[in-house]
């Protein structure tokens, strides 16, 4: 990797430089977390259709958890 290269995938904030993936994956994280906090305070609030904070809460999970992979070791 050049120079140029490493300069198009930094961000500089604040007072450092940081990765733009790291800022991504970091952020993608964070809504995923306050989506599955919500629904479940909706949940145990009661909400009317608690089917819609399961699914989520479920596509959450699937997304979070790696999937499995079948591999041999020799």
């Amino acid at each position: 990797m050049n120079l140029e290269d490493d300069k198009q995938n930094k961000w500089n904030l604040c007072c450092s430089s940081v990765y733009k993936a790291e800022i991504v994956f970091l952020t993608q994280i964070l809504f995923l977390f306050i989506i599955l906090i919500f629904s479940i305070v909706q949940i145990i609030m009661k909400a009317e259709n608690l089917e819609i904070y399961f699914s989520l809460i479920s596509s959450i999970i699937g997304i979070l958890i790696p999937q499995p992979k079948m591999t041999r070791n020799d």
